[in-house]
């Protein structure tokens, strides 16, 4: 006989495949099984049914193997910054920037691991990404609106990315911004295109772009390690703890990318087996490309690292002369369109349903899309530049990062390893909120706007009788599945 009630459940006749056995699942995995919302989010093909262990296992809409995921997941974490932030870093602390480098890096291990976690904990892409789990944590309505601000104040970034590739063929050519912003306009619009008519990661493309940028990247360490010096190790740290503080937080923009990479499990084949490999081989390959570009950068260009703009084309105009810089602008290209098309890949996927085709993907980026191309033409026609659109992007960014990673707490189980690994990577992770400042206001000012139309949809008189058959429905929801619910062992 079963033991109790409170503590194990089998739910039937609601399993995706209802001529496979049952699906036994602990109570805290069913995680508020009673609201339909929940429940559509373990079963996104089929709403109110629960994905069975088959379909976890491989999903119908699976489609890359663990290279190719590795390719998107490479192209989600490594953005322009990779280009300019080591440099930055050396200016504020001197080699020991190296140092924090290498720590924030190892940090990136429990927060990659943590959402690894979260999947496996969620039965394996069925939580659709950090509103998924947000939503199983904190309840339906706090997951809406982490969607909300990744869906209407991440897309303002897709811009800036495009604008720093656009700059580095600027920079190589001799051109003015009318160039900048008509090559952004073009990776802007190849991202686009291509994750309409493409699913994220399917075709060549992304698989094309990490292998290109992770060979120009080793060439150009090797090219220029003639013009190294070990004199520029010294002094190791010129500004002392200040510095190594500053630099610090400059490098923090190195953690981010997971949270847009959560969008990504349901389209990787047997996600339970490779998702696991994936993190692993994504953080050996982020880790060595940071690796290739800050040492030969220090080695190379010294105590001035930071003194130019682009300081990956001054290293290769050392060694290359102007081949160097056109180098630098290929690469920069590369680098803005494979993390544009991971972050209008993930925008396309976000939701509890992944899309089944082209319209559902085009509907998906409508207002994306919309938000991506005013941000091009604030651009191209005022004073705001790549700096502020990254600064709008990451200020919604990171409290998505951090509530995703603060619904780990809530979800896995207290006091294991992967609880602890979520607790670190949630404290580390809230420190970016310090230099969003001022622009937090975007997401403020979208849950603002999120509650006035939720109450606004509630006191329309339309809205009420639908509202109410659908609390009513909800209600009777328990009852029903208690009503067809065994106790067995998980």
């Amino acid at each position: 006989m079963p033991e109790r009630l409170e503590d194990r459940h089998q739910v039937e006749g609601v399993c995706c495949n209802l001529h496979t056995p049952s699906i036994s699942i602990n109570h805290d995995d069913v995680l508020n099984l009673g609201s339909s919302q929940n429940r559509d989010m373990y079963c996104p093909e089929r709403p109110g049914q629960l994905r069975s262990a088959e379909e976890s296992m491989t999903h119908p809409h699976a489609l890359l193997g663990p290279v190719r995921g590795t390719a998107l997941y490479v192209a989600a974490i490594i953005g322009p910054g990779i280009m300019t932030l080591p440099a930055l870093a050396a200016q504020q602390a001197g080699p020991a920037s190296l140092i924090t480098l290498g720590l924030l890096l190892l940090v990136s291990i429990p927060i990659a691991f943590t959402f690894v976690a979260l999947d496996r904990r969620t039965k394996v892409g069925a939580a659709a990404g950090i509103p998924g789990y947000v939503a199983l944590a904190f309840g339906q309505q706090t997951g809406n609106l982490v969607a909300a601000w990744f869906r209407f104040g991440v897309p303002i970034g897709v811009p800036a990315l495009a604008l720093i590739g656009g700059s580095y063929v600027s920079a190589a050519v001799g051109g003015d911004k009318l160039l900048t912003v008509v090559v952004a306009a073009a990776i802007t619009l190849t991202a686009t295109i291509t994750t309409i008519v493409r699913r994220v990661g399917s075709g060549p493309l992304m698989l094309l772009l990490t292998g290109v940028l992770i060979i120009l990247i080793i060439v150009t360490a090797i090219t220029s390690s003639p013009h190294a010096h070990v004199e520029n190790l010294t002094p190791f740290a010129p500004t002392g703890v200040r510095g190594v503080c500053g630099s610090a937080l400059v490098l923090t923009w190195v953690l981010t990318g997971w949270e847009a990479a959560t969008n990504f499990t349901r389209v990787l084949q047997n996600p339970r087996r490779n998702l696991p490999r994936v993190t692993v081989a994504t953080l050996i390959i982020v880790a060595v490309l940071y690796a290739a570009v800050a040492v030969p950068e220090i080695l190379v260009l010294g105590p001035h690292a930071g003194d130019t703009e682009a300081p990956l084309a001054a290293m290769l105009e050392l060694s290359l002369g102007t081949t160097g810089a056109l180098i630098a602008a290929v690469i920069g290209v590369t680098v803005a369109l494979g993390n544009s098309l991971a972050y209008v890949g993930s925008l396309a996927e976000l939701g509890p349903h992944p899309p089944a085709g082209r319209k559902d993907r085009f509907g998906n980026l409508l207002v994306p899309n919309l938000i991506i191309f005013s941000g091009l033409l604030l651009a191209a026609f005022t004073s705001i530049g790549a700096e502020e659109l990254v600064s709008l992007c990451a200020a919604s960014q990171i409290p998505v990062y951090v509530v995703g990673l603060a619904a780990a707490l809530k979800l896995l189980p207290r006091s294991s390893r992967q609880w602890w690994y979520a607790l670190t990577a949630t404290t580390i992770v809230s420190i970016l909120l310090i230099p969003a400042g001022p622009y937090l206001a975007l997401p403020a000012l979208i849950t603002v706007v999120m509650l006035f139309g939720r109450k606004l949809l509630h006191r329309s008189p339309a809205a009420r009788p639908t509202a109410l058959l659908a609390t009513r429905a909800e209600r009777s929801t328990p009852a029903k599945l208690s009503a067809t619910s065994t106790i067995t062992d998980a």
